[in-house]
């Protein structure tokens, strides 16, 4: 699969954790290709190791798990608290020590985790010890599979399918999955650089390559799964946004007025869609019909994630640390204030606050630790 011009390498501005996933990379774009096929063996069968420190490394995703809270980062770092983010203890047992994405769980023991060198890893235990599900290697093969599939159907995009798959088996296993996220216990859904794009029926015993089912000829990058019940959305970089109506059967593109990169979305009840990303930017559209409205922040700082809460405010945050709250559907914002931890990847509700994860950990940020302020 070509290289193509990636945000922050070209004029744009990369959030900090896509910063880091380019400067891990960097290493083995650099070594040979023996060398950089021995690098990914290494991390990919070698456990995460167990350190004090690690409750201070890098953290990028967050998740519930009933009343645990599980967050991931580097170097197969996966912590977990079982006090609403107040403290942390590390994982007991990781298969792999490749920088760790994104984490989801459909219920209180089930999860998975997604990262570097294309790995899905799962848990049945509530986070504790985990199991590789997929790789890099195994992830081309799976392409190969599909783009062999939609050939032998006489499928006109078989043949692009199978040119980028043979890069993707060419290359090994360092594509990255960005993210992931099931629905139930069944279904779920891993995308990441590339335009890598995956499914699963089974709890991802079984995951097969959705790669072609969307419009992204170019391979442009994917960075977040967004889902409702009437909705599926894979949101991307250059304004790659992908909808499905029947539950990722059937891809889409959706038109929106903005030409950059998306990092994260919400679908809210009543239909209405809020995508947001690079430079501050929010996009509202109403009961997913109509007309797009940029929705001003008075900042333009990258937006990295958002929540609705249980009181029904939306949540934006940014890799600055800031938070904006809004209490009138996503019509206005409003700066809460900023974290005193740094910028923030993921941010999810808890007890007595809001859990984050950042590039020093996993915190909680409340009334109590936020200062007023902030970058602009």
């Amino acid at each position: 699969m070509k290289l193509k011009k990636v945000d922050g390498l070209f004029g744009f501005v990369l959030p900090s954790f896509f910063l880091a996933f380019l400067v891990l990379c960097a290493p083995l774009h650099a070594a040979t290709e023996n060398g950089a096929e021995s690098t990914l063996q290494d991390v990919l069968e070698s456990p995460a190791k167990q350190n004090k420190t690690s409750i201070h490394t890098l953290q990028l995703g967050l998740a519930r798990a009933g009343n645990r809270l599980v967050s991931v980062g580097e170097r197969g770092v996966i912590l977990f608290s079982e006090d609403e983010g107040n403290s942390w203890t590390q994982a007991k047992s990781v298969p792999v020590s490749v920088t760790l994405t994104a984490v989801t769980f459909s219920d209180p023991l089930n999860g998975w985790a997604a990262g570097h060198s294309g790995v899905i890893l799962a848990t049945t235990d509530g986070g504790n010890t985990w199991q590789i599900q997929l790789d890099g290697f195994k992830a081309a093969e799976l392409a190969m599979a599909e783009a062999e599939s939609l050939i032998a159907a006489g499928d006109e995009r078989g043949e692009r399918a199978k040119r980028n798959a043979g890069y993707l088996i060419k290359e090994g296993a360092d594509k990255p999955i960005l993210d992931v996220y099931f629905a139930n216990p069944a279904d779920g859904w891993a995308i990441g650089a590339y335009g890598l794009a995956f499914a699963t029926n089974d709890g991802g015993e079984n995951w097969y390559s959705i790669i072609a089912r969307l419009p992204n000829p170019a391979g442009k990058h994917l960075y977040k799964v967004v889902r409702s019940a009437n909705e599926l959305i894979i949101l991307g970089e250059q304004a790659a946004v992908f909808s499905s109506a029947d539950n990722g059967q059937v891809f889409e593109s959706l038109d929106t007025p903005y030409y950059g990169s998306f990092f994260d979305g919400l679908l809210l009840e009543d239909g209405t869609r809020l995508l947001y990303g690079l430079r501050g930017n929010v996009w509202r559209q109403k009961k997913g019909k109509g007309r797009w409205k940029r929705i001003k922040l008075g900042s333009e700082v990258t937006l990295t994630s958002g929540l609705v809460s249980k009181d029904g405010q939306i949540l934006l945050a940014d890799q600055s640390g800031q938070l904006f709250v809004s209490s009138d559907a996503a019509k206005t914002f409003s700066l809460m204030g900023q974290a005193p931890f740094g910028g923030i990847t993921d941010i999810i509700e808890a007890n007595n606050g809001y859990a984050v994860s950042t590039a020093r950990g996993a915190h909680v940020v409340s009334d109590n630790n936020l200062v007023s302020g902030g970058a602009r």
